[in-house]
């Protein structure tokens, strides 16, 4: 833990943590996240669930559920029904209120990406090609 009296902070302390705002650094952790970002967001829904594990798609909808009403259409009516009136839908738009599973299935993806980095970090070797012949 840091030491808040420490005026002269070592990097034995953790000064070169990355955090969230460092995005330049984050590229430079985890490798190919923005391509793999892409190439996830760019295939069809069938083809995306094919690349989950079951774990993964537990585990994506558990957090869609938690964050979506348990998932249930009708509770999330119900909620908007109380909060705008009977005549809600004329205020709000129900895909506002619950966001599609695929966002949390493509989260669960590059969260696995992230870990694989994590875990291989010291054993995976990049290398450039600078001059094809």
């Amino acid at each position: 833990m840091l030491n808040t009296d420490n005026p002269d902070r070592q990097k034995s302390q953790n000064q070169e943590k990355l955090s969230i705002s460092n995005r330049a650094a984050h590229d430079k952790q985890y490798p190919f996240l923005s391509e793999f970002s892409g190439l996830i967001a760019g295939l069809s829904t069938g083809a995306l669930e094919k690349l989950l594990t079951y774990q993964q798609k537990m585990f994506a909808k558990a957090i869609w559920e938690a964050e979506n009403y348990g998932g249930s259409v009708e509770k999330c009516k119900k909620r908007l029904k109380e909060i705008h009136g009977s005549k809600w839908y004329q205020i709000v738009d129900l895909k506002d209120h619950m966001a599609p599973i695929r966002e949390y299935q493509e989260y669960v993806l590059r969260l696995d990406h992230k870990q694989q980095w994590n875990k291989h970090k010291n054993s995976a070797k990049l290398s450039v090609i600078s001059d094809l012949e």
